[in-house]
């Protein structure tokens, strides 16, 4: 999941990535097609008719007629007036919004207007402006015509710059010198004289009709207002947009494929070395994890934990071998011992104190000779070598004196059954009747004066399972994690009191699980009861005694 989150990450930025490099890409191609457009007719220098009757038709020429209406061109000329425009310039694009076109037309009435310089004097009536003293011109002495042209001035006519009459002034002069406007002039005045664009400028701007990438340029002579419409660049980018969204998941489910595929193989010794790991138990602690040559440090692992469960392997088997030989080597002794107490003791003053001597001594000896005889069978059970007489039991029965016994031992405590029949078992009687005197003694020992001990057995399918409960304290969920661990007994301040060695409920369990059957503790019910509950496989039919 990481490794999917971290590509889909990337994969995603370099998608944000391409699409900005896509952009640059494509506007700097439009801002060259722009320029090598614009630059063309600058370096021309095109005669003033050439605008208005050659332009358009060459332009539809170059470019086709559909792919020329996605251009939009204006060109003035030295004074600002609009020598070429196409039909569909937007009114919202004017040279002010480019730096170095900051000239603003002037286009009020000249006649009636003050000339510059001239003020009215305070307090002068209305009426026509004052006229002016004449101007000196430095051609006064040349003739000129209705626009004063001026012979000095270059005069260019044709495509190429071939030399023409001389360019028009805006303005005229009366008699009088006063400057006017004539009706058919379609010039204007400008404010003050014209910047020189020195280098092309470009910018995107949107209007209501579209956006349009526009560039500015020129010369001294005109100056060409250049614009693209930018609908096929976005339609282009959209496209490569929705590509890439459609691409990106794509490519996150090829990714988590191949991620998942690389990921299994490489798990799969982790998975074969689990699997051998949770098989070794403390009966089968002779398996290893197979040799894996595909993988230096997994090889390297795999040695190492088989090293491991060679040497556990050693050191389980000494501790089992001496506690089955300690065990079984303290029995003869004990027995004697126990032997001589109790002859002793029988050949004792009756209430003497070497009579109680001697029966206390009695009591710790077969109390030991007791334990010793648990250890010795939960030696075999961890070594898997507990021998095992199976023949078919009726836990019912077992079930009905264990009752009596309680009944018999302990008076005082209220005893309940709900046996039903058929609860016919594969067991070895002898160690399968210490499992329930096991249970019942706890019931006893652990109970509340005035108690109650349930035994309670039922045929479910192919399971028998017992339940043998008590009225008692309260086991903690911290001891009740611990209530099967060897010599652990729960409640600590009645352990001197209370016999018992803390190895009923460990060697309880292990011969349970021998019979292929489950020994737990069950959930602590209402009152304060305890419960245990034993299952185990019905006897099959066959093998019941007719």
């Amino acid at each position: 999941m990481l490794s999917l989150i971290l590509s889909g990450t990337v994969l995603a930025a370099s998608g944000l990535y391409f699409l900005s490099v896509l952009k640059t890409v494509s506007i700097d191609r439009i801002d060259r097609e722009i320029l090598a457009l614009g630059g063309s007719q600058l370096h021309t220098q095109p005669a003033r008719e050439y605008w208005r009757l050659h332009f358009g038709e060459s332009l539809r020429l170059l470019y086709g007629k559909e792919r020329s209406k996605q251009l939009i061109i204006q060109v003035r000329g030295p004074w600002n007036e609009i020598l070429y425009e196409t039909e569909n310039w937007p009114q919202e694009i004017s040279g002010n919004l480019f730096p170095g076109f900051d000239r603003k037309m002037d286009t009020r009435p000249v006649v009636g207007r003050l000339a510059s310089g001239v003020q009215r004097p305070p307090g002068a009536p209305a009426g026509p402006p004052p006229v002016p003293p004449p101007r000196p011109s430095p051609f006064a002495e040349q003739p000129r015509g209705l626009f004063n042209e001026d012979p000095r001035r270059p005069r260019f006519d044709g495509l190429y710059g071939r030399p023409g009459p001389p360019l028009p002034r805006p303005y005229a002069r009366d008699e009088r010198g006063q400057e006017f406007r004539p009706p058919h002039a379609d010039l204007v005045r400008p404010n003050g004289p014209a910047r020189l664009i020195k280098k092309p400028f470009f910018q995107t701007v949107t209007t209501p009709s579209g956006s349009f990438r526009v560039g500015i340029m020129g010369n001294p002579r005109v100056t060409i207002l250049l614009g693209m419409n930018l609908a096929g660049y976005y339609r282009d980018a959209e496209r490569f947009q929705k590509a890439l969204l459609s691409a990106v998941p794509i490519a996150l489910l090829l990714l988590a494929g191949g991620g998942w595929v690389i990921a299994h193989r490489a798990m799969k010794p982790i998975a074969q070395i689990t699997r051998t790991a949770e098989g070794i138990t403390a009966r089968a602690l002779d398996r290893r994890i197979p040799p894996i040559d595909a993988d230096r440090e997994l090889s390297r692992l795999v040695k190492v934990i088989n090293g491991m469960l060679d040497r556990l392997q050693k050191s389980f088997g000494q501790a089992i071998r001496f506690s089955a030989d300690a065990a079984h080597e303290l029995q003869t002794p004990l027995t004697i011992l126990q032997g001589e107490l109790d002859d002793a003791v029988q050949h004792s003053p009756i209430n003497s104190d070497e009579q109680r001597r001697y029966g206390a001594l009695l009591e710790e000896v077969q109390r030991l000779k007791a334990i010793v005889q648990k250890l010795l069978i939960l030696a075999r059970a961890d070594a898997g070598k507990l021998d095992l007489r199976l023949e078919p039991v009726d836990l019912g029965a077992l079930l009905e004196s264990a009752a009596e016994d309680v009944g018999a031992i302990a008076p005082h405590l209220r005893v309940e059954k709900q046996l039903a029949p058929g609860g016919m078992v594969l067991a070895d009687p002898d160690l399968l009747r210490q499992v329930i005197q096991n249970l019942s003694s706890n019931a006893v020992k652990y109970n509340i004066e005035n108690g109650q001990v349930a035994f309670r057995m039922q045929v479910n399918g192919d399971t028998v399972r017992v339940v043998i409960s008590n009225t008692g304290k309260a086991i903690s969920p911290e001891d009740r994690e611990r209530i099967f661990d060897r010599f652990f007994r729960a409640d600590k301040a009645r352990s001197r009191v209370v016999p018992g060695s803390g190895l009923g409920l460990s060697l309880a369990r292990e011969i349970v699980h021998a019979h292929r059957g489950v020994l737990r503790l069950d959930p602590a019910g209402p009152g304060n009861v305890v419960s245990f509950s034993l299952s185990m496989p019905v006897c099959p039919p066959h093998q019941v005694p007719s």
